[in-house]
């Protein structure tokens, strides 16, 4: 399954989600500008994606919602790593009341992956980064036995990107 996302203008974003809306497309707005994505077999309908490979998935995208991007750099040597702490999680995301889905996206042309999760409202999204279930399943992170304990993994820091639905 191929996942692409676009970003630009909320006029622009949406003359192009109307467009195509046979697609499975998902229209969310941010702090200062607008995101598409498009998940499908096929090829995307943007004219300069950033593409990605789906490695884990859960739930489905659509509307309403408040989407929260993870773009996390890892180097060549931890992508295996990397990908394989994603494919053996807990799974106690899913569980999370407001909890509509989630993406494990692999670049196709970059360092940066995407943890993209889809909640019901921004305020699920902070009930869960409260809960225990969000503890346990970040506390090791930094440790000795946590996914970077070499160092290696990460080429800089990650972020945080967070869209609500367009009305």
């Amino acid at each position: 399954m191929n996942f692409y996302i676009t970003y630009g203008t909320v006029d622009f974003l949406k003359k192009i989600a109307q467009q195509h809306e046979l697609e499975k497309m998902l229209f969310m707005k941010g702090q200062d500008s607008a995101i598409l994505f498009h998940e499908t077999d096929g090829k995307s309908v943007f004219q300069a994606p950033h593409s990605y490979d789906i490695i884990d998935q859960s739930g489905s995208l659509e509307q309403p919602g408040f989407a929260v991007l993870n773009n996390i750099p890892v180097t060549e040597e931890g992508r295996s790593l990397f990908e394989t702490r994603f494919k053996n999680r807990a799974g106690k995301i899913e569980k999370q009341p407001g909890f509509k889905a989630l993406r494990v996206l692999r670049p196709k042309e970059s360092d940066t992956y995407i943890v993209l999760t889809l909640w019901e409202s921004e305020q699920a999204f902070q009930d869960w980064k409260n809960s225990k279930s969000f503890s346990e399943a970040h506390n090791k992170q930094h440790s000795s036995t946590g996914i970077n304990k070499g160092g290696t993994i990460f080429s800089r820091p990650s972020y945080i990107s967070s869209y609500h639905s367009v009305e």
